[in-house]
């Protein structure tokens, strides 16, 4: 996948359209479709690569997975064991609220990032 094609993936996962991006970064009209043909310089990728919250390597398509390096992705049975430690603290009848609610809100959080 080249750099045009993993920003048209990425703004298609976050919902806004390249003029949305473009107004939001202030960038000039058709900044990013001229990415079709050329890739964008150092300051251009670090500022592109923090509005979705990706790697720079994810983003030029040297990696497929997008999240940085030193984050750990949490599995739903490492999530069941946070969980399960806190459950003690937690009062029976929110035990259920919460462990609905952690996956809500590492989602909320991954969206905040981007």
């Amino acid at each position: 996948m080249n750099f045009y094609q993993r920003l048209q993936e990425l703004a298609l996962k976050k919902g806004v359209s390249f003029k949305q991006i473009e107004e939001e970064m202030k960038y000039s009209k058709n900044t990013l479709y001229g990415y079709k043909s050329k890739v964008p310089g150092g300051r251009r990728l670090v500022e592109l690569s923090q509005y979705f919250g990706v790697s720079i390597d994810f983003l030029m398509g040297r990696k497929n997975q997008e999240v940085f390096e030193n984050e750990k992705v949490y599995t739903e049975e490492d999530l069941n064991i946070i969980l399960q430690d806190f459950e003690k603290f937690i009062l029976p009848f929110s035990f259920d609220v919460v462990r609905s609610s952690v996956p809500k809100y590492l989602n909320d959080r991954k969206n905040k990032r981007k």
